[in-house]
């Protein structure tokens, strides 16, 4: 129940982040404004606006994986020490990736990926879990528990890559997980 709970509140913190920074900036936007503002300006600020709450509700259906796959597509699996790692990516469109530009984020994928126990088939769905992308200059994201996966917004170069997952899951051990990706 506790990593329940850390897990949604995460997920509420990482959402609200950018809308906490725009209202802030409403706010300030607002003291510099004369009474013969503008009606263009306002306009393109109300814009912004409506590009946070669409991005919140984008990424929120990126991150309901525990419901549905969505444009999900499973890129491979991996098997490690009586654990299955299947990885599934969704791109992001370019209305999408224009709006998290907007907002300082240069995603271009959502990755998830769903720990199973090899014999039982039963999720593993505690525990950490980093993406590093070989080939590609970017630290490793880590990978948030999502329901009964993890996941994290990356950007993928054009071409094949390597995405290499490092865990250290409920019973401790540290695995290393490799899937290949070919980005069109």
């Amino acid at each position: 129940m506790k990593r329940l709970t850390f897990t949604m509140m995460a997920l509420i913190i990482a959402t609200a982040i950018p809308m906490v920074a725009i209202a802030m900036d409403h706010g300030s936007h607002d003291k510099e404004m004369s009474k013969d503002m503008d009606h263009d300006k306002h306009k393109a600020h109300d814009m912004k606006m409506d590009d946070a709450k669409e991005m919140n509700h984008d990424m929120h259906k990126g991150h309901d994986m525990a419901a549905e796959d969505g444009d999900f597509v499973e890129i491979g699996k991996d098997t490690q020490d009586g654990v299955v790692a299947t990885v599934k990516v969704k791109a992001y469109d370019e209305k999408t990736r224009a709006t998290m530009a907007k907002m300082g984020m240069n995603a271009t994928h959502h990755v998830m990926v769903f720990f199973t126990d090899e014999k039982t088939g039963e999720a593993v769905a505690s525990g950490k879990a980093a993406l590093k992308i070989k080939g590609e200059d970017a630290k490793p994201a880590m990978l948030m528990q999502m329901g009964p996966g993890f996941g994290s917004d990356v950007s993928v170069d054009d071409g094949m890559s390597t995405f290499e997952i490092g865990t250290k899951l409920e019973d401790g051990k540290k695995r290393q997980f490799s899937v290949m990706f070919h980005n069109m």
